[in-house]
């Protein structure tokens, strides 16, 4: 009996985690970890608290706009072979009001853990999370989502490659970044504009990796897209010269991080992690060759952690070994 209700739960598990595509949470790990691992770098600070708070607020926040994508998507499919037998809904026959239930719940404790790191923190940060929060939400979401724009890889590589390592590297050091003071009646807001540029450049890796990832995902599901009436970049470009776009976004994290290097930004002994290269480019190429979502779109995802990983390493041996 507890065997049977063990695998019951398991398969529940399987179904959640298919729900909210937890595969693909490594596109917010990994800039989250990198804005950790850079402030401890660069200013040598680091608040284990609110870095702890703030992963807990953005992978749910993550989950919960990922269930809405595929919720809308169900929702305003057209292709009834899709929303029977490729979206997660439709696949499991789940019922769309718990599955409602469980995006307000997601986005709830996101909200409430969001709004702790506040109080630990600064009241701009209701700002900046509240923008996060309306884009996050507007890009799978309203009459009509960036998602099915011709905008989902510029959203999604600025919001989570540069917004995610920006608010990580805030959670230790807001009052370095973007800070208020209050006086009586007044209030005055500082902002360091040359520490926020230094971090896009810092984060320019990972923004074009994502982008990448959203930019593949479109690339194989272009004619599914055409035929729920989404037309999103790869539509206007045509595929031939979205691989060529998909080709210089894996390419240009190279090419920053060897000027961070270069310009004495990295330590240029970390040079060495190019020899992942020879790993990361058989990748690229075998997607270039065939666009097919079961098969290749994960080369994307592993293109993304392969180059993650080794720029996270030479962070890390920058701080272990100045």
């Amino acid at each position: 009996m507890r065997g049977i209700i063990l695998l019951k739960i398991k398969q529940k598990l399987a179904i959640f985690f298919e729900f909210v595509e937890l595969r693909t949470k490594v596109a917010s790990v990994f800039p989250m970890l990198a804005g950790f691992l850079w402030t401890y770098y660069r200013l040598g600070r680091f608040n284990w608290v609110n870095a702890s708070l703030f992963a807990l607020a953005v992978l749910s926040f993550d989950m919960c706009t990922t269930a809405i994508n595929n919720a809308v998507d169900y929702h305003k499919a057209v292709d009834l072979d899709y929303k029977t037998s490729e979206n997660v809904i439709g696949v499991h026959q789940l019922d769309f009001g718990q599955m409602v239930r469980i995006i307000f719940g997601l986005l709830a404790f996101s909200v409430i853990v969001s709004l702790v790191i506040v109080s630990r923190t600064d009241v701009l940060l209701l700002v900046l999370g509240g923008l996060c929060f309306l884009i996050g939400i507007g890009y799978t979401y309203g009459p009509m989502p960036l998602s099915r724009l011709p905008l989902g890889e510029v959203f999604s590589g600025l919001t989570m490659g540069f917004g995610i390592f920006f608010l990580a590297v805030y959670m230790t050091a807001y009052d370095q970044l973007l800070w208020s003071q209050w006086t009586g009646g007044m209030v005055t807001i500082g902002w360091n504009w040359a520490l926020t540029l230094e971090l896009f450049c810092y984060s320019l890796p990972l923004v074009s990796l994502i982008a990448g990832i959203m930019l593949a995902n479109n690339t194989c599901d272009l004619e599914v897209d055409i035929r729920n009436h989404r037309f999103t970049l790869v539509y206007y470009l045509g595929k031939a010269r979205a691989l060529v776009l998909y080709t210089g976004l894996q390419v240009l994290p190279w090419l920053v991080l060897l000027g961070l290097a270069l310009t004495g930004r990295l330590p240029v002994w970390g040079l060495v992690t190019f020899a992942g290269l020879a790993l990361h480019w058989p990748k690229v190429a075998a997607f270039r060759a065939k666009q097919v979502k079961r098969e290749t779109f994960v080369l994307s995802v592993q293109s993304f952690v392969l180059v993650a990983s080794l720029y996270c390493a030479w962070l890390v041996l920058g701080i272990l070994l100045p």
